[in-house]
């Protein structure tokens, strides 16, 4: 079992850990000596995970419960070592307890007030950036990825036979991620992919076959089955993700205006700088006195 994303999850979430215990109704689903883990704990975890982290684990609630069995077992082998008590653990604590408020603080400022984009604004910002905006040339091609060229030579007869080229990949190709798809890699552009694969693509026509292409990964025969001319895209088509950046660019602001409102007001003493100790190298570089001097 591949237990590296277990503990990225268990440096995600060890906040939550301390703070949210399992156990809190509805069908069990696991047991961890004699800690229970109910199908609602699971489906809660999930919905409290960052939409990034969601989306790797496939919203797969059968992994992360493993992940949660996983994190369960850590947490009682540190309550074991009495490490609950640690003077570590509370200093982390309370400085995580002091983030969690200051970021909540801001995230209450920024959504306050309610922030409204015009679609003028939209339209400004738009003609403004339209080089984020360009569509660079897009290609979308199939492969066939053998280790030496006598066998990309009987797949290439095999396809000049008129067999399917899916079929030719499923059978031949040593590309895992692929050959079950027929051969077909999605859509890439310039830069993506290996400079000799992307150099044939180049000069193909949709349907058309390369010839067999030696790269560092072995000997491909590749089909190209769409190519898009770089294109600008649409207003219409992009509108609503410029609004979204505005909006939150307007949020930010508010928190930033906030913030220097607070501390204008705020009735603030500094006294002196706090002294900054010079490097440890420095330090080491400079001689003690003599005890005769």
């Amino acid at each position: 079992m591949n237990t590296k994303p277990v503990f990225i999850s268990i440096l995600s979430f060890v906040c939550a850990a301390f703070l949210v215990g399992c156990g809190s109704g509805g069908k069990v689903v696991a047991v961890v000596n004699g800690q229970v883990i109910t199908e609602r704990d699971v489906i809660q975890r999930m919905a409290r995970l960052n939409p990034q982290y969601r989306a790797a684990l496939g919203n797969d609630h059968k992994r992360l419960l493993e992940e949660m069995v996983m994190e369960t077992v850590l947490l009682q082998e540190a309550r074991r070592r009495g490490l609950e008590h640690d003077p570590e653990v509370d200093r982390l604590a309370k400085e995580a307890r002091r983030q969690v408020l200051l970021g909540r603080l801001l995230e209450v400022v920024r959504q306050s007030k309610p922030v409204q984009v015009p679609d003028d604004g939209v339209k400004k910002a738009y003609e403004a950036n339209k080089d984020s905006f360009m569509e660079p040339e897009t290609f979308r091609a199939s492969h066939i990825l053998v280790s030496d060229e006598e066998t990309a030579k009987k797949a290439m007869e095999r396809l000049k036979a008129g067999e399917s080229f899916a079929k030719v990949a499923g059978e031949l190709s040593t590309d895992p991620s692929t050959k079950t798809k027929g051969g077909d890699i999605g859509y890439f552009v310039k830069g993506q992919l290996i400079p000799e694969f992307e150099t044939a693509c180049e000069s193909l026509k949709p349907g058309e076959l390369s010839g067999i292409v030696k790269t560092q990964l072995g000997y491909h025969i590749i089909q190209l089955t769409e190519k898009k001319a770089p294109h600008q895209r649409p207003l219409e088509e992009v509108q609503d993700q410029i609004r979204k950046q505005l909006a939150a660019q307007q949020q930010q602001r508010q928190v930033e205006l906030f913030v220097q409102e607070l501390r204008t007001k705020a009735q603030v003493q500094i006294k002196e700088a706090p002294a900054v100790p010079a490097p440890a190298s420095n330090r080491a570089a400079v001689p003690s006195k003599s005890p005769n001097s």
